[in-house]
């Protein structure tokens, strides 16, 4: 029992910077509910927001930094390098990002399909509202702004906050908040299932730029693929046949998913070889 509560207080005390990142981005969202309020009082600024998705979609990704990722540096004394892990992760862990990215697209599909049946998916108001004359705003606001400022958040400052806990902690922390700051439980699951990837590549490669890439990559092939489905004529009765449609995706994702883990040993291998990995026991401080 001693034991057990020595453990419980080790484990609060390293995930003390958690709890401060965290706390100071909770800050900003109601700072922002609150700066809302205040502006959706202005005559025609409601419309303004509602007619322009990318506007509203701009806010909400600003204030995940603004002021908390400053707050956060100032706090703990660090500048944005040493928050950031910022290696360039070479041409072949770019190579294996992608390809495994690619291989758990179906998994990612099936988790928001299964949530679909009992929640409303957020995203296809927004994925409604692509046409091909504004793919490059989309591109840029959906996948590049996302991947860069809640890849810094959370791959960037939270996982800096989790040194000293081990890499599976750190890992499963960083996608469980992940998944909860979407605040929508149709995006939780397979948020939180993102999350614990993305933070294995920046682990494993020491590298901020890992977790970007592959984050844009399943935002941009959402975009296209949304793009490509506007219109047709076979998606208008395709939510009367998601039953079938997960059982098959379920099938897809079994054999993708156990591909992708074989390309993660060896990409988890190329990295140790090259003293990238961190070791089972801890990230460094």
């Amino acid at each position: 029992m001693i034991d057990a509560a020595r453990r419980l207080m080790s484990n609060l005390i390293k995930a003390r910077g958690i709890f401060l990142i965290i706390g100071l981005m909770l800050a900003d969202l109601i700072l922002y509910s609150v700066l809302l309020r205040i502006l959706t009082a202005i005559p025609g600024f409601s419309e303004f927001l509602d007619s322009n998705i990318f506007a509203s979609m701009i806010l909400s990704e600003l204030i995940f930094i603004f002021p908390a990722l400053p707050l956060y540096m100032s706090v703990t004394r660090q500048k944005f390098a040493g928050v950031l892990p910022l290696n360039p992760p070479g041409w072949k862990n770019a190579a294996y990002i992608i390809l495994m990215t690619f291989l758990l697209g179906p998994a990612t599909s099936l988790l928001s399909a299964l949530t679909s049946l009992f929640y409303p998916n957020a995203a296809e108001r927004i994925t409604s509202m692509f046409t091909p004359g504004n793919l490059p705003a989309a591109i840029l606001i959906v996948a590049v702004l996302p991947a860069l400022v809640e890849e810094i958040c959370f791959r960037g400052a939270v996982l800096n906050a989790s040194k000293g806990m081990s890499v599976t902690s750190a890992a499963l922390i960083n996608g469980i908040l992940f998944g909860f700051i979407h605040m929508n439980p149709q995006q939780i699951p397979y948020a939180m299932f993102l999350g614990v990837v993305f933070s294995l590549y920046v682990i494993h490669t020491r590298s901020i730029f890992s977790s970007m890439l592959a984050h844009f990559l399943v935002n941009a092939s959402n975009v296209i693929l949304a793009l490509t489905l506007s219109g047709n004529a076979e998606t208008a009765g395709a939510a009367e046949g998601l039953p079938e449609a997960i059982l098959t995706l379920a099938v897809g994702s079994i054999v993708f998913f156990l591909m992708f883990l074989g390309v993660y040993r060896r990409f988890r291998l190329y990295n140790m070889r090259r003293g990238l990995t961190i070791a089972r026991d801890g990230l460094n401080e």
